[in-house]
């Protein structure tokens, strides 16, 4: 007579099925994403799937090699999926960048200072850490407009602040003289204002705009999905002048608060008119900016720092201090 197997063992059989469905579940929806991402683009639905690329790829990255070792390899095979896209999307941001790479031309801030700060002592302190020749600031609204352009006057004697009203202003605090500004009209009846602050550096045209595209609008539709709709819409609006409104003739850095990551459209669409990520090429780690405290740290990064026809030689993200972001430090030379 056969002994009766374990009841352990007897369990195993459906709890292993069990697994292989949530795993090809999991599989399935990241396929989803992918297509969504590729084919759809900014749709509202898909923003939230791009905000949080990181997190919901991130367990297959655990899971797939922990199925492999337990012998479950056709489960290994379907947590492989989002384990790639994981490794695609962020595993660069872990490999060394160049020591020999360290000489710059010019040092680059940028940083949301953050309305209800009650001062500004943290951008001196960040100033003062980080010594940039090129300062790049959001959230500047008139007071803290009047108090900075004091505090910067011998540092940075040339300054340009572009207000949008009840929204506060971004600027540009630069070591070199401004040469020329070239404003760059609304992309809606919701956009911040920006410009072109080309800048002189040593005889070199450099293009610097500063940008805080469109924050999250509770007030901009009757439900969620119309929000993001219409956020998204006009991110990519703002973006496409921004473009638009650059030469090609120059050196640019587009920088500042993006309210959106590196899976978005802004993003993509700066890429396609052949801008590059400082933090993907020569930064170490993943570059989150946002929240900067809080008992999670920075789950998202919505801050960057993006170049054309320059060479990134280090990036990095500067510590949490008196604002909900974190400041973008990047080090960059020309390439000729």
């Amino acid at each position: 007579m056969t002994a009766p197997r374990p009841a352990s063992a007897a369990a195993r059989p459906p709890r292993r099925r069990l697994l292989r469905l949530l795993a090809g579940l999991y599989a399935a929806a990241t396929a989803a994403a992918l297509v969504g991402w590729s084919v759809a683009g900014d749709v509202a639905w898909i923003q939230p799937i791009n905000l949080t690329t990181f997190w919901w790829s991130l367990p297959g990255v655990v899971l797939a090699p922990v199925a492999l070792l337990a012998g479950a390899r056709r489960t290994a095979a379907l947590l492989a999926v989002p384990a790639v896209v994981w490794v695609w999307s962020y595993g660069t941001a872990f490999l060394p960048g160049d020591p020999a790479a360290a000489e710059h031309d010019l040092r680059v801030v940028s940083f949301n200072t953050y309305v209800h700060t009650p001062d500004t002592s943290h951008v001196r302190t960040l100033v003062e850490e980080t010594a940039p020749d090129v300062l790049v600031l959001q959230e500047v609204f008139p007071p803290r407009e009047t108090e900075l352009a004091g505090a910067f006057a011998e540092r940075f004697p040339h300054q340009h602040v572009i207000q949008s009203p009840g929204v506060g202003g971004v600027g540009v605090y630069s070591r070199f003289p401004i040469a020329d500004v070239r404003p760059i009209g609304d992309a809606s009846d919701r956009s911040r204002s920006t410009a072109v602050v080309e800048l002189d550096v040593d005889g070199r045209r450099l293009q610097v705009v500063p940008v805080h595209l469109i924050s999250p609008c509770p007030t901009c539709g009757a439900s969620l999905l119309e929000r993001l709709e219409l956020e998204g819409d006009v991110r990519v609006a703002e973006m496409r002048s921004v473009v638009a409104a650059l030469s090609p003739d120059a050196p640019a850095i587009v920088a500042g608060d993006f309210n959106s990551t590196d899976r978005a459209m802004p993003y993509r669409r700066l890429v396609a008119a052949g801008f590059h990520d400082p933090q993907r090429d020569a930064g170490a780690g993943l570059g989150f900016t946002w929240p900067s405290t809080g008992p999670t740290g920075a789950l998202l990064r919505i801050d960057w720092v993006l170049v054309r026809d320059l060479r990134a030689v280090d990036a990095w993200v500067g510590p949490a201090r008196g604002s909900d972001h974190r400041p973008v430090v990047v080090d960059l030379t020309f390439r000729d």
